[in-house]
């Protein structure tokens, strides 16, 4: 069953093509499931806000979508959430005469693709607590951010430890 949400993505271009210069915004707060989008860092519904402006040749669609997310550091695994937010900046065209456009089938312009697509590339980014995020000890697994250790942490490569006795004259 289609839901209200992701209905507000569809839109009749019929009228908007025969009136140039227009502009239409689209508001519409769709759940992941019904834009395809499975991730496992989404967290909640996906709200597309977006601005139609009809050209001659096309619609071009500008705006943002925007994704709740939460998801582990990807250095030091504490929890973090925020919201992804994706700017949006695609054209639409009966005849597709732009490689990267979106075509209108059946007269319709479908948001829901440029949408999913958004959301996604934007859900897909690995995320820090906080940049200098000095992550876990892999010897001992403490969270070097609250806490130090005595653990050698050099990175060695084995394949030279044989010269690692080699004194050279200088």
């Amino acid at each position: 069953m289609e839901t209200k949400g992701i209905r507000d993505l569809r839109v009749n271009a019929v009228e908007l093509l025969r009136q140039p210069g227009v502009t239409r915004p689209v508001d519409a707060t769709v759940s992941g499931a019904d834009l395809d989008v499975v991730h496992e860092a989404l967290a909640g519904d996906i709200d597309v806000d977006v601005v139609l402006t009809v050209m001659n040749d096309g619609i071009v669609v500008r705006g943002e979508v925007r994704a709740p997310w939460a998801s582990p550091c990807r250095r030091c695994l504490r929890d973090l959430s925020g919201v992804a937010v994706a700017d949006v900046d695609e054209l639409y065209q009966v005849e597709v005469i732009d490689e990267d456009a979106y075509p209108i089938l059946d007269h319709q312009l479908d948001l829901a693709a440029s949408a999913r697509q958004a959301a996604l590339l934007e859900l897909d980014d690995e995320r820090l607590c906080r940049a200098d995020c000095a992550g876990l000890c892999p010897q001992c697994g403490i969270d070097r951010n609250s806490a130090t250790c005595e653990c050698d942490n050099e990175v060695k490569d084995h394949r030279w430890a044989a010269l690692d006795g080699l004194v050279l004259d200088d």
